[in-house]
């Protein structure tokens, strides 16, 4: 009979860390509700949205939408319209306690459209190319010649990578000198930065008359 309150407030106990647990799964489920899709609908750009660590534009005010974007955009968001635009969008949206925020999947703003086109380039070959060095590139850690621009004959010029040069070889590579360069071409992405040239992972460089092969340095 002494044993009945300490039983007694186990079972208490049980009972509120059940209903605990209930409530904690019926508020994952309010959490978890699904997306309800939204639009196409067209409306103008009432104002822009910052993100709050550095100010860069992250979404826009239209209509009754906060417009968000899941994908990046070369140059930013911000590139993709400004107030007073009207633009088209569809996406999905879930019900919240702020302004109804939709995670954009289509947007059109004039020729302006959203998701960015998906474009790949892939590594294509170098063939041997004859030209110059016209400047010589250093690797940040230890000053040593990693790679150098070069002006082909004719072609774009091209930054050729290296890797770490042998001692034969890093002597002969100057601003000025001839050479013949051969390996695989890498084409600038579709967000690089402005003055971003291709660049060749070089497989051999011929001068004068003497290959050097170049590999297992990169």
């Amino acid at each position: 009979m002494k044993h009945k309150p300490f039983l007694n407030a186990s079972a208490v106990f049980l009972v509120l860390a059940a209903a605990s647990a209930v409530t904690a799964m019926a508020d994952e489920h309010q959490t978890n509700t699904p997306a309800t899709p939204v639009g196409p609908v067209t409306a103008s750009i009432a104002q822009l949205n910052y993100d709050e660590s550095g100010g860069t534009v992250n979404g826009f005010l239209a209509g009754t939408y906060l417009l968000t974007f899941s994908k990046s955009v070369c140059g930013g968001i911000g590139t993709l319209g400004v107030v007073g635009n009207s633009v088209t969008f569809s996406g999905t949206t879930q019900t919240s306690t702020g302004i109804e925020a939709v995670n954009v999947t289509s947007f059109t703003n004039g020729t302006i459209t959203y998701p960015p086109a998906t474009t790949s380039t892939k590594p294509s070959a170098y063939p041997a190319t004859p030209g110059t060095i016209t400047q010589i590139n250093y690797n940040p850690e230890n000053g040593a010649i990693d790679g150098f621009v070069f002006t082909p004959t004719t072609g774009p010029k091209v930054f050729v990578d290296i890797g770490t040069p042998s001692a034969t070889l890093a002597p002969l590579l100057t601003v000025g000198a001839s050479v013949t360069v051969t390996g695989t071409l890498e084409a600038p992405g579709a967000c690089a930065p402005t003055g971003t040239i291709s660049e060749v992972d070089a497989s051999s460089l011929t001068i004068g008359s003497t290959a050097y092969p170049i590999g297992g340095n990169h």
